[in-house]
């Protein structure tokens, strides 16, 4: 066994980890909502120059060997609604929750995408995928439960905590949707790269249509003349939306929804660590126990 597809999973999730300490440091400034087709743009533009270096066209033709009209219509869904609309309810979650609760409310990513490929694609764990994936959410949740003040009602915590289980869900949706179209390519690299790149198209649709609404109301353009805060908004953009999806692509493709997920879930310890390095946040002795013994929980999903 290669491990491939583990393997691109874990760096998706590292490249993750990192994206999002950049993502941070230029969240202070640009609202998540204008954030998101940015990124999502930059990185839409760096699939479509590596596309044409390698040789793939804007459009794949329809063909009864290639790409159907049925594939193009769940890449379409899967990039409105796991990009475009589950990032933007994700987004407003993480306002409502803050950074320290939607930290503990991101374990509910790995059950759905498990829940939903049982479901809708018949995959199953072992029992040791099982207790590592067990040791891997305990883990998680003991580095961050600890928060020391929680300024929002109790119905606030409810309804926050929803949207981020509703936008987990659509994500997994939009995983599992294109789920077999990656498996088909899972061989061909420039496809995969293909199939990133036109993903976000829709996503960058959807995206704006919210920005432009939300700009009716406030400002979401002044924040970007800031010229401090593009290094980290371009960083975040390049690493994040293109060579982490890239990599989350291959991972996917090589391996189950199911394993990828929980592998992917280990991006809250890579970015206690790029934090730590990055933004100078200290980094406690229950996160370095947790790292530890979330180590454990990814080495018997491998081994599983």
């Amino acid at each position: 066994m290669t491990y491939l597809g583990e393997i691109f999973s874990l760096l998706s999730a590292m490249l993750w980890g990192l994206a999002v300490v950049y993502y941070k440091k230029a969240g202070d400034t640009i609202s998540p909502v204008a954030l998101n087709p940015f990124k999502t743009i930059v990185g839409y533009i760096l699939f479509l120059i590596t596309g044409v270096i390698i040789g793939q066209p804007i459009l794949q033709q329809v063909s009864s060997t290639g790409i159907s009209q049925v594939d193009y219509f769940w890449l379409i869904l899967s990039g409105a609604i796991g990009i475009g609309i589950a990032d933007a309810i994700f987004f407003k979650s993480l306002n409502i929750l803050g950074a320290g609760i939607s930290a503990i409310v991101d374990c509910l990513y790995s059950p759905s995408i498990i829940m939903l490929a049982f479901f809708l694609l018949g995959e199953r764990l072992t029992l040791l995928q099982i207790v590592g994936f067990c040791i891997m959410i305990g883990a998680i949740l003991f580095a961050t439960l600890k928060i020391q003040s929680v300024d929002i009602s109790r119905k606030q915590f409810g309804y926050g905590v929803f949207l981020a289980g509703l936008s987990f869900v659509l994500m997994g949706l939009g995983v599992i949707w294109i789920k077999p179209l990656l498996e088909n390519y899972k061989n061909d690299t420039g496809m995969l790269i293909w199939i990133s790149g036109f993903r976000l198209l829709p996503g960058i649709i959807v995206s704006l249509i919210i920005f432009f609404i939300v700009q009716i109301k406030r400002d979401l353009i002044s924040p970007f003349k800031n010229i401090n805060i593009w290094p980290s908004l371009l960083k975040g953009s390049i690493i994040g939306s293109f060579v982490a999806v890239t990599f989350w692509m291959i991972g996917m493709s090589h391996t189950t929804a199911s394993i990828a997920s929980i592998l992917n879930q280990t991006a809250s310890f890579f970015l206690f660590i790029f934090a730590w390095l990055i933004l100078k946040e200290p980094i406690t002795k229950r996160r370095v126990i947790s790292l530890v013994i979330s180590i454990a929980g990814v080495s018997l999903v491998l081994i599983g």
